[in-house]
């Protein structure tokens, strides 16, 4: 594992409030309330959205008074965000968009002791940042059968969940505190090639994440989260911190290495069955196909007819190496 390890953000939601007024007034719209007695009871402008380069896109709002920002700056006016910046980086990049906009920039502000609530910061709040890394397991199959892996691993309460296409798993869904995931950046990469508005992935790149195996772990920090944590005001937020904040909750860095069960030794149409009954997870077969594949599946020496881990399969183990993956200098020269 590295010591430095290439944490960078995706996605942030960010507001900043100017109560000196008279700023432009930026919106998709507006939404108006109005009760039964034809009263207006609020108006809410709604955001507008910003199409950039490559299929990009950000929302920005300004009501003449409060600049919000919310979107993924890595990924807007390139290609794709396989590296993007760090949470430091990603503001400079937001405030010289704000600026083409005429608005001012996200700032700090000052920070202030108040007797009911101790320390607090007078800048921009941060609601919303989702940090991710990538990490390099070898090859498709060994990125997979990680997968797999760390479906039945835990992030505090949260038990992973792996997606039906096999290249997920997901903890937390619906939290509103933190919500965490692992995933098959080939995969991702390929289904927005396959769209027509994907079709500027680079199949250079697609190449490069399939032939390392590459997956992301990826940690939307809420809002709850943030402010309980301290991380509410831009003036509080650095890199070391959203760093250690990683630190804190990624299960990858916490593996010297994966091993797991290689399913070669199988027959293709067996091992989807398998895995099902090795997880826990239902077994979707006609009776007929389900006792078909329970006789094939006795030579093996397990039973699917009987609870998952009773038996266990002697097939070959491997160890997959796992390491964080930085930018080659290749890409950052050709898409950063």
């Amino acid at each position: 594992m590295m010591n430095l390890i290439p944490v960078f953000v995706d996605y942030l939601t960010i507001r900043q409030a100017h109560h000196e007024g008279g700023l432009p007034v930026i919106n998709g719209g507006r939404v108006v309330r109005i009760d039964s007695d034809g009263e207006i009871e609020y108006t809410v402008d709604t955001r507008q959205g910003l199409e950039g380069s490559f299929d990009s896109r950000v929302e920005v709002r300004c009501d003449g008074n409060q600049v919000e920002f919310s979107g993924n700056i890595s990924r807007y006016g390139r290609q794709d965000n396989l590296f993007g910046f760090t949470f430091s980086d990603s503001i400079q990049r937001i405030n010289e968009l704000l600026n083409t906009l005429g608005l001012p920039p996200f700032t700090s502000g000052k920070l202030y002791k108040f007797a009911d609530s101790g320390w607090t910061w007078t800048g921009a709040r941060v609601s919303r940042i989702d940090i991710t890394c990538n990490y390099v397991t070898g090859s498709m199959v060994d990125s997979e059968a990680l997968l797999r892996n760390m479906a039945g691993h835990h992030i505090g309460r949260q038990k992973g969940s792996l997606a039906v296409n096999g290249a997920t798993v997901e903890y937390g869904r619906g939290s509103k505190y933190v919500y965490g995931k692992l995933y098959c950046k080939t995969t991702e990469l390929k289904k927005h090639k396959s769209r027509k508005s994907g079709q500027h992935v680079s199949d250079e790149v697609v190449d490069f994440c399939q032939s390392l195996g590459v997956i992301r772990e990826e940690f939307t920090l809420k809002s709850r989260f943030l402010l309980q944590n301290g991380l509410a005001y831009l003036g509080a937020i650095t890199d070391s911190l959203l760093i250690e904040v990683y630190m804190n909750r990624t299960q990858l860095q916490r593996l010297e290495n994966v091993k797991y069960e290689n399913f070669n030794d199988l027959p293709a149409n067996l091992r989807a069955t398998y895995v099902s009954w090795k997880y826990g997870y239902p077994i979707v077969l006609s009776r007929t196909s389900f006792y078909r594949h329970r006789k094939e599946l006795l030579a093996y020496g397990v039973d699917i007819s009987i609870p998952n881990n009773v038996q266990t399969m002697p097939i070959k183990v491997k160890t997959i190496e796992l390491a964080a993956l930085t930018a080659p200098d290749w890409y950052i020269k050709k898409y950063a």
